[in-house]
């Protein structure tokens, strides 16, 4: 489950506790289970597109978590709805998991309009 976790998360050389969990749900699917599979090199390549993903989209630009929280005080807990936010980005894991397995996402809004 941790084959996405080399240099920093697909290689990137960064690091949240949300995007741990998600390549650990990534490796699930694409991780390795024996040394030497290649099969880590396309975790690793879709590590990286969370990696970037969550980077972009969380509007600091950044995976460190204390720059994520450093405006809150953490002793009153003030970090916990942006932390919730964090996680509904878990939503491109699964993005990415059924679109590499060729897999039909029967929540997609587009196949309930059709």
């Amino acid at each position: 489950m941790a084959s996405g976790f080399p240099v920093g998360i697909g290689r990137s050389k960064c690091l949240c506790g949300e995007v741990f969990g998600d390549v650990m749900e990534l490796g699930i699917f694409f991780g390795r289970t024996n040394q030497g599979d290649k099969k880590v090199e396309k975790n690793l390549e879709l590590s990286k597109e969370l990696h970037d993903y969550f980077k972009n989209t969380n509007g600091k630009n950044t995976l460190y978590c204390r720059i994520l929280t450093k405006e809150f005080d953490m002793s009153q807990g003030e970090h916990k709805e942006q932390c919730i936010y964090f996680t509904v980005l878990v939503e491109k894991v699964a993005e990415i998991v059924i679109r590499e397995l060729g897999l039909v996402n029967i929540d997609d809004k587009k196949l309930i309009e059709a």
